[in-house]
C-alpha cells in the first residue's frame, strides 16, 4: 500500500509541475547538486558548539498545499542554493549554473531555509566528500 501512495504522490508532483510549467533539469546539473537524504543531514558549526541535522523541505508522501508552495522552488544564501525538484526531493548546490538551469526551467524564488550556507562541517564523512567534490561557481 505504501508504494502505491508514494507512486501517487510522484504522479501528482509531476502533473502539478508540467500545470505550472516547472520543467526537470538535465542530469548533468543534478549531478552538481546534493540530494538531501531523508534521514537528513546532521551538522556541527564550527563556530559555536552545536550541532543541528538538515532535513528535506517535503516530508510528506501527501500532496497538499505545502507541497505546492514548496515545489519548484528555490531560495539562497551564502552562496549555496536551495531547491525542491519536481520529485519533491530537496538538493543543495554550490553551482551556480544550476541557478541558471533552475530559472529557465521555471523554478521561483521560495523562502526556506539553506542549508550548509553557514559555517557548518557534515558529520557523515560520505555525505561531507560528496559535497566537498561539488563544483562551485559563483553568479
Amino acid at each position: 500500500m505504501k508504494n502505491i501512495e508514494k507512486e501517487r504522490f510522484q504522479s501528482d508532483c509531476l502533473t502539478f509541475c508540467e500545470m505550472n510549467r516547472i520543467h526537470p533539469l538535465d542530469k548533468k546539473y543534478l549531478d552538481r547538486c546534493l540530494r538531501i537524504p531523508n534521514d537528513g543531514i546532521a551538522v556541527k558549526y564550527n563556530c559555536i558548539n552545536l550541532c543541528n541535522t538538515y532535513y528535506p523541505i517535503v516530508t510528506t508522501d501527501v500532496f497538499d498545499s505545502s507541497v505546492e508552495k514548496a515545489i519548484g522552488h528555490y531560495d539562497t544564501n551564502n552562496d549555496v542554493i536551495v531547491f525542491v525538484y519536481i520529485d519533491a526531493s530537496t538538493y543543495v548546490t554550490r553551482d551556480w549554473n544550476v541557478f541558471t538551469a533552475l530559472s529557465k526551467a521555471g523554478y521561483v524564488l521560495g523562502d526556506f531555509p539553506v542549508p550548509l550556507s553557514y559555517d557548518e562541517t557534515i558529520c557523515d564523512n560520505k555525505i561531507r566528500k560528496k559535497w566537498d567534490s561539488l563544483p562551485r561557481t559563483t553568479f
